[in-house]
């Protein structure tokens, strides 16, 4: 199943805009959305992230793309980025940092360039580790631990959580598709 929007295809590094999906959530079931999309996602509230003027601080950006008011929440556009491992991975882990050669790549300076990866746990959810990153990996206020210092965290849907000073939420397919449905109402 195709995704109506052509820029679906694009979405593996800059993500969507919540409300692109709407239509697809719309009209595809949760099986065909999950096959379209993935089946986890991380949403990010801001637009757009610029490196700072000096290493101790991190400037984020509200880029103004042209959107309407009503397409935005919050004041801020809320973007949706799959968490998908590249076409041409060699390894089952999802990569998560500021190198464009990551799978998810987060613009930011608090981010390191490879900053933490995901994997499928033994009961099939997401698990979050950090990669040994100089800012930190948290969720829900709990610290990730290092690769080398210890387990994984599982992951849900809803779950805050903070690679540097990025907050985002990450989402499984069936509540982001619930969430997206209701988005504007």
């Amino acid at each position: 199943m195709e995704p109506k929007s052509e820029q679906a295809s694009s979405t593996k590094k800059s993500g969507l805009r919540i409300e692109d999906l709407r239509p697809d959530a719309a009209r595809l079931s949760a099986e065909e959305f999950k096959d379209c999309y993935g089946d986890a996602f991380l949403l990010l509230s801001s637009t757009g992230f610029k490196q700072p003027k000096s290493a101790t601080s991190t400037e984020v950006l509200l880029l103004d793309l042209g959107e309407e008011v009503g397409e935005r929440t919050a004041g801020v556009s809320v973007r949706v980025v799959p968490i998908r491992a590249a076409q041409d991975s060699l390894t089952h882990l999802i990569t998560v940092g500021r190198a464009t050669k990551n799978d998810v790549t987060i613009s930011d300076i608090s981010v390191s360039r490879f900053h933490a990866f995901f994997k499928r746990g033994p009961t099939g959810g997401f698990q979050l580790q950090d990669a040994g990153s100089s800012n930190g990996t948290i969720v829900n206020e709990s610290s990730v631990c290092a690769k080398e210092a210890g387990p994984p965290m599982d992951v849900k849907s809803g779950d805050n959580i903070r690679f540097g000073q990025v907050d985002v939420t990450f989402l499984e397919a069936n509540a982001l598709r619930s969430y997206v449905a209701k988005f504007g109402d």
